[in-house]
């Protein structure tokens, strides 16, 4: 089926059965799903958003008829078919849920190079929003005033119980030790709130950290020993990065190795500003550094769209945004979905 501007109205084939066809036409709303049923077999859907005050399409997925569950592996509703009433703890359609249940869904937010400036403010607004439950900065956050920006963290709910800092090459490893009151500015990190549901392991490659440091084996010994159900390594200068501003750390094969035997669900990067998501053999690497420090024009440029023969999935610049990621900790079904949201609010991408 082709897709097609819509304005006010929309033509909508529902069935087609035994040779008949029924034509419905129906006014837009700010959210609705509508489903084709092509044949006994397949079924497609499309999902219109409002967004700013206009509609656009944000999503299409094929689904099997009577098969297709919700994301928390549930029927909806006895017709197998997914909408957007199906009772779920986050969907991968559209925006996330501002309410969802925090027994069964894990909510955190990533973003890097930021600002003590009102972009910051706006970025911390959307987390709230949403109910971010866990803030992970992968670096760069005194550029200008770093005791503004924990400050502004703190107004905004966020503090040392339920945020993790990075050092990055703009800031002071006593500030972040002070913040993760730890004499380390590697190492594991685990909120009490979350008990064994996530461990985040920082990297701090503004010091030794290659594979004959020390860093190294406590970050290894750590990983491995982790019965955290997920885990993520956050780094602000990136293993993985299209070409930019700034190149890659060079400790890839250092590192995913062990990324991988010690089961990490991925890497939380930044230092270029801009965004950029991959899938590395399975495993996500994304470069989140859409803080305000820089905007529009004046973020990094995208130079290429590839990182040693690995394609950039989604790679973004110019937006600032705010990266929210659901983990989902309800079922044995270990799972997670995301969104970087910009700036007005709207998707940019969703994985």
């Amino acid at each position: 089926m082709k897709r097609n501007a819509i304005s006010t109205f929309i033509i909508y084939f529902s069935v087609l059965y035994f040779g008949s066809v029924t034509l419905m036409i129906l006014p837009v709303s700010s959210a609705f799903t509508i489903t084709s049923a092509i044949s006994d077999s397949v079924q497609e859907e499309y999902h219109l958003v409002t967004s700013l005050g206009y509609n656009r399409i944000v999503d299409q997925q094929q689904v099997l008829s009577k098969s297709s569950m919700c994301a928390n592996g549930q029927h909806n509703d006895t017709n197998g078919l997914v909408n957007e009433s199906c009772n779920v703890e986050s969907s991968s359609i559209g925006n996330p849920a501002a309410d969802f249940n925090k027994s069964k869904t894990l909510r955190i937010a990533v973003v890097g190079d930021i600002d003590a400036n009102e972009g910051l403010t706006a970025q911390l607004e959307i987390a709230n929003h949403y109910n971010v439950q866990a803030l992970i900065i992968p670096g760069d956050f005194e550029y200008s005033n770093g005791k503004e920006v924990l400050s502004n963290f703190e107004s905004h709910g966020f503090t040392k119980d339920n945020t993790d800092i990075v050092v990055g090459n703009h800031d002071s490893g006593n500030e972040v030790q002070m913040w993760l009151d730890n004499n380390r500015t590697f190492g594991l990190l685990q909120f009490d709130f979350s008990r064994d549901k996530l461990a985040l392991f920082n990297i701090d490659a503004n010091i030794k950290f290659d594979c004959s440091s020390p860093q190294f084996e406590i970050l290894k010994s750590q990983i491995e020993s982790s019965n955290a159900w997920y885990k993520f390594a956050v780094v602000h200068q990136p293993f993985a990065t299209v070409k930019s501003d700034h190149p890659p750390n060079g400790q890839f094969d250092c590192y995913d190795p062990v990324f991988r035997a010690g089961g990490i669900d991925g890497v939380l990067q930044a230092h270029n500003h801009n965004y950029q998501r991959f899938k590395i053999n399975g495993l996500m690497y994304g470069v989140f550094g859409t803080g305000t420090h820089d905007t529009g024009s004046s973020m990094y440029p995208l130079e290429s769209d590839t990182w040693e023969g690995n394609d950039c999935i989604k790679c973004i610049t110019g937006e600032n945004g705010i990266t929210i990621i659901d983990l989902h900790i309800g079922d044995k079904n270990k799972h997670f979905v995301g969104w970087f949201i910009g700036m007005g609010n709207q998707v940019l991408d969703r994985f």
